[in-house]
């Protein structure tokens, strides 16, 4: 059994970083360390643990299994003390070093994170930003063990762990490329059914909401290409006659670089709703109540 009065807590931050990391040039790069003691903290920690922790791979440090299952608690162990932290001292934003992992589907990540970034840095200079994918079905496990702090996602089913904020909605447009032969400022239902399309999802198979709009009116479209970031289907648009559908914000995101036509959507579509979502367990912690209110502000709209 280890004792707690004989263990240096700091080596819990320093395996937490290496674990994140894959290395101990990285980890001490994030911790603002010498590559030297980050190694030295290393032998100490197997040591205490009697397992080796991080294997080589290639050029990474892999995890053994005893570092896997130990992960999880540990990053929630220093999240609770980061936040008991915050809580004594008054969380400042103008000062703070802290690392926020926020969970964003790949699909979203350019509009929702790459606008988060300048809110949070005009008030927090100094704070690390995290941008991590995440599967569904792990949401409730990565936001309570702290590899996620905060979630962007879609409507999920409800959930007595979590707690969630409304966002809002916004509509989808169509977007061509400027001289397309069929599209000059709008674009009708024919002319959108008879023309090729684009659907950029991480999801391997199945409908988009555009599919399911039309299969109530008793219509198909051709999906031509199937692909997992807008900006790849944003790039086929231009050099083709193909069409692709996003949310207004993140059409206007890349527009901004990119210029394109962008149409109204010629079928009722119900605008998808967006959230932000915590785990119930850090709803007091001051850092983060924080960065939600500037996701809020930046993102969406007050409750």
């Amino acid at each position: 059994m280890r004792h707690l009065a004989r263990f240096d807590l700091n080596l819990l931050r320093i395996f937490d970083a290496i674990f994140a990391k894959g290395g101990v040039s990285a980890a001490a790069r994030h911790l603002n360390l010498s590559q030297p003691a980050i190694s030295h903290a290393l032998a100490r920690l197997r040591t205490q643990f009697d397992d080796p922790l991080f294997v080589r791979q290639g050029n990474r440090l892999a995890p053994t299994s005893a570092a896997r299952a130990i992960a999880g608690p540990v990053r929630e162990a220093l999240r609770g003390l980061d936040a008991a932290l915050d809580a004594a001292t008054a969380f400042d934003p103008a000062h703070t070093t802290r690392e926020f992992r926020i969970g964003v589907r790949l699909s979203g990540e350019m509009p929702r994170f790459s606008s988060l970034v300048a809110g949070v840095r005009a008030e927090a200079p100094h704070v690390a930003l995290a941008s991590v994918t995440f599967r569904r079905r792990e949401l409730v496990t990565m936001l309570a063990n702290g590899d996620l702090d905060l979630a962007l996602d879609v409507a999920l089913p409800a959930d007595d762990r979590l707690c969630r904020h409304y966002l809002g909605a916004e509509p989808l447009v169509v977007v061509a490329r400027k001289g397309h032969p069929r599209v000059e400022g709008a674009i009708d239902l024919d002319t959108y059914l008879a023309l090729d399309h684009i659907v950029a999802t991480a999801r391997p198979y199945g409908p988009g909401i555009e599919d399911m709009a039309l299969d109530r009116m008793g219509l198909a479209r051709r999906v031509a290409v199937r692909c997992q970031h807008a900006i790849t289907a944003w790039q086929i648009v231009a050099a083709s006659d193909m069409l692709f559908a996003l949310p207004k914000s993140h059409a206007a995101v890349l527009d901004a670089m990119w210029p394109m036509q962008l149409v109204d959507l010629p079928l009722p579509v119900e605008p998808g709703g967006s959230y932000l979502y915590w785990h119930q367990a850090a709803q007091a912690d001051p850092g983060l109540g924080w960065l939600r209110g500037i996701i809020v502000e930046e993102l969406g709209k007050p409750a």
